[in-house]
């Protein structure tokens, strides 16, 4: 390892992440370590949430790190957080998962993922279905958006790097998802349920 500093905070933005990218292209094994160890949990956080907690997830997290050290050249550093590049990838493989599930049949296997099992007479089941059908009502910016934000706890300003927007873009976005969700769950007479 080189005398640089590295940046380890996990948002790869600065010269430290330019450096850390640079060195992953060069493919180097403590670069690629570190790019694991900062990123593989807000990764699988983020298919896992992408599946419903299917149990495919952990496979697909990894996956994701095999598919950006195979095209790591195609990688080009232009201010955007490596992390965005992997959500991306990310994204693509639990997408392309569900369509090839959905294509085998497994669609309603894939819905009964969508919730932890709990004790289906309860209303807090009730409220997670209800959420889970609202959230797969959204397109596919809006669920990024509100994964990033309530899920992975991440800031306006860091969603916007790692979306590659501006922060009222996300601002808009996530209020244009936030109301989508509040609609969705009207249908479903979620409000009219809850106390």
């Amino acid at each position: 390892m080189s005398g640089e500093r590295i940046d380890r905070s996990g948002t790869g933005t600065g010269h430290e992440g330019e450096e850390l990218a640079r060195r992953a292209a060069d493919r180097e094994p403590e670069a690629w370590a570190l790019l694991f160890e900062q990123h593989y949990t807000s990764v699988y956080r983020f298919v896992r949430y992408r599946l419903r907690g299917a149990a495919e997830a952990e496979d697909i997290a990894a996956n994701v790190f095999e598919v950006a050290y195979t095209n790591i050249h195609r990688f080009d550093y232009r201010g955007v957080p490596i992390q965005a590049w992997l959500f991306g990838i990310a994204r693509n493989l639990a997408r392309d998962h569900i369509k090839k599930q959905q294509r085998r049949g497994y669609h309603e296997e894939i819905t009964e993922n969508m919730t932890p099992p709990v004790q289906p007479e309860t209303a807090a089941v009730d409220m997670r279905q209800d959420i889970a059908a609202a959230m797969g009502s959204l397109t596919e910016d809006q669920q990024t958006v509100l994964s990033l934000r309530f899920l992975l706890d991440k800031s306006v300003a860091e969603t916007a790097v790692l979306m590659d927007r501006s922060e009222d873009a996300v601002k808009n976005l996530q209020r244009r998802a936030l109301a989508a969700m509040h609609r969705a769950l009207q249908e479903t007479g979620y409000e009219r349920t809850s106390p």
